[in-house]
């Protein structure tokens, strides 16, 4: 264990103190389809049983959780899932951030989805039918505007979610036009990820060539331009500027000034290891089978690895689930972090 370092201001001191506002429980790694550039969906396990879903939701809460997160694969893929999903609701949680491949949505779902409002549906959208169909399967893409369509017609919040690499390069637009035509208002981008694709996939396929630098840095701005043009926001727009070092050069940047989400964020991962966001695992904080979260959070683990995120000595990262607000405050400028021993992720659909 790394000892504590020094803090420097007033806002870090606060960022020890603060309560609890986000919790990702990794439900289930189990998934419906076999994305090509995807490797979680191998691993084919539930997470935490029901009561203790029921438990963790109810303690994170009276910590002051918000947001509830679930994640792993396909949450579809549990039939409690929905039943989590209302008993976060009921609990007071004013957001449920869920993201989706969204084929395995059925009109009962949404029947019951459509009553809470906290729920907000994240569909993975990664290109035109011909792209999308190739890296999830086939019919994919008419399933997820379907959904979409349904979703928005029952008044659910619905963004869309894509992945930059390789074969969507040349599409980026293309998910800020379809939203435009079915009434969402935001997107989100996120640079692939080699965690989530496994060491068994076809990485050349997938990664940029360094000659594509000039392309990317193009195409990206003409996504703010075009967003701009359809009223639609791109959520990870502070992003943009270090997207092509992280995906040409493999530099993991940290926001300048420190990473704040370890300071607000739970994970429980589908073995119930605790972590302090989806990166940093290479030091688990607890497992929520023998460990309460009241008794974790701000406990010593919790404070060491929050304040390295804080001092930025974190492993460094780049995805929605990153601290989008802190890159945001720091003008979308990144530090270098050493690329080393990245974390597994396992959070996306």
């Amino acid at each position: 264990m790394m000892s504590l370092p020094v803090l420097s201001d007033d806002r870090r001191r606060h960022a020890l103190e603060r309560p609890l506002e986000e919790l990702a429980v990794e439900l289930t790694v189990y998934c419906n389809l076999q994305c090509r550039m995807c490797s979680v969906w191998e691993i084919k396990e539930h997470g935490v049983p029901r009561e203790l879903a029921l438990a963790l939701l109810a303690d994170a809460r009276a910590l002051g959780a918000r947001t509830f997160i679930p994640c792993g694969a396909e949450s579809f893929m549990r039939k409690d899932f929905v039943e989590l999903v209302e008993a976060a609701d009921r609990l007071g949680y004013s957001a449920q951030e869920i993201v989706t491949n969204g084929t395995m949505i059925t009109t009962a779902h949404l029947e019951r989805l459509e009553r809470l409002s906290s729920v907000k549906l994240h569909v993975s959208i990664d290109g035109p039918r011909a792209v999308q169909d190739d890296l999830r399967g086939e019919g994919v893409f008419d399933k997820c505007v379907a959904l979409v369509r349904e979703a928005r017609r029952r008044g659910i919040w619905v963004g869309l979610s894509g992945v930059i690499l390789r074969e969507t390069l040349g599409h980026l637009g293309h998910l800020v036009e379809l939203a435009a035509e079915l009434g969402v208002s935001e997107v989100s981008y996120q640079p692939f990820q080699m965690e989530i694709s496994g060491p068994n996939k076809d990485l050349v396929r997938f990664r940029l060539k360094k000659n594509q630098r000039a392309e990317l840095v193009e195409r990206l701005a003409a996504v703010r331009e075009l967003a701009a043009a359809r009223g639609v926001q791109v959520y990870t727009d502070a992003l943009f500027d270090v997207i092509p070092d992280y995906l040409l050069e493999g530099t993991r940047p940290i926001p300048k000034g420190g990473c704040y989400l370890p300071s607000k964020f739970l994970l429980v991962n589908y073995q119930g290891e605790v972590y302090p966001c989806f990166f940093m695992r290479q030091e688990a904080i607890g497992n929520v089978y023998r460990d309460r979260l009241a008794d974790l959070w701000h406990g010593p683990v919790q404070r060491t690895l929050n304040t390295l995120a804080l001092d930025e000595k974190c492993p460094g990262c780049l995805a929605a689930c990153s601290d989008v607000e802190a890159f945001s405050q720091a003008g979308g400028q990144g530090v270098d972090a050493p690329v080393t021993g990245a974390p597994r992720l396992e959070a996306v659909s």
